[in-house]
């Protein structure tokens, strides 16, 4: 299989509408009870269960060599305050992709609570000595950056906490910007992120069933993605996306963590389904071993 030399060339890239109506049912009902979702909150968690369901997306390549990740990072782009227009931030946040909309919400919510009542991770960086730097030293330090980064030099806490370029997904909320369109995002060759997606402001459009023919004018969201194909064939890309729409159009599976029935492909055979429930397993316990040994360095 031919590699490419970079990130950005080896891009592929997806603009398509979501339909709204299921989902602001959802939102309705679930107001009624108390509780208030927005659509970055389900999109979001709707990408995160599409990533456990599909391992083969949450990868990337590095210097030619493929990798596997035990976590689904996301890094949210954000602004902290609209009218003085202070320049954007982002938050990164962790989750194994079995939590449920509830808990992602949740984590979402104290997160970005946090930046905005004090700095982030990527503020501190970027605030410190690089964003103090002249120009030219800026360039060296960029420079050293790229190197260490193919390396495998950079410190664990810059890639966890301060870098929004290591991440499973690197996620923009353009209707919280009032943008109605979904933006082409290229992907970074710094870092490791192979999966760049925002959505719009919610525009209405026509809509025809492609069964019946029927036109139908209709609320939509623009959902628009760019991903690394070195690691997705586009097969799997193809099932990932219709798998999303299939959440989406049934937002209940979201309220609890992944059933058996909810794997991947609904066609698996019994023997596939045991190969897959195997490998959620193994990465479990990779999950397991590296928070027991990042505790274990916490307290050292």
């Amino acid at each position: 299989m031919m590699v490419g030399k970079s990130r950005s060339g080896s891009a592929n890239y997806l603009n398509y509408d979501i339909i709204t109506r299921p989902i602001d049912e959802f939102i309705t009902q679930k107001k009624k009870e108390g509780i208030e979702y927005t659509y970055r909150d389900i999109v979001l968690a709707t990408i995160v269960r599409t990533f456990y369901l599909f391992p083969r997306l949450n990868r990337f390549v590095v210097a030619g060599d493929f990798y596997q990740r035990y976590f689904i990072d996301v890094a949210l782009a954000m602004q902290k305050n609209l009218r003085t227009a202070e320049q954007e931030t982002t938050i990164n946040m962790r989750f194994t992709g079995k939590e449920t909309l509830a808990e992602i919400k949740a984590t979402m919510d104290a997160t970005i609570h946090q930046a905005l009542t004090g700095k982030t991770g990527t503020d501190e960086f970027t605030g410190g000595v690089i964003g103090k730097a002249p120009t030219w030293l800026l360039r060296i330090a960029m420079k050293w950056l790229y190197v260490a980064d193919r390396f495998g030099w950079l410190s664990e806490k810059f890639i966890r906490d301060q870098s929004p370029f290591h991440c499973s997904i690197f996620f923009g909320d353009m209707k919280s910007i009032h943008i109605d369109m979904g933006i082409l995002h290229h992907l970074y060759d710094f870092g490791t992120c192979g999966f760049h997606a925002n959505i719009s402001k919610e525009i209405y459009k026509n809509i025809v069933n492609q069964k019946t023919l029927e036109s139908k004018v209709e609320k939509v969201i623009e959902f628009a993605a760019a991903e690394d194909e070195r690691f997705v064939d586009g097969y799997t890309w193809s099932m990932a996306i219709k798998k999303m729409k299939r959440i989406m159009e049934n937002l209940s599976v979201l309220e609890r963590p992944p059933e058996d029935d909810e794997i991947r492909h609904p066609y698996m055979t019994d023997k596939q389904k045991k190969y897959f429930a195997k490998g959620m397993k193994k990465l479990e316990k990779k999950q397991a071993k590296f928070l027991r040994e990042e505790a274990a360095r916490s307290k050292n």
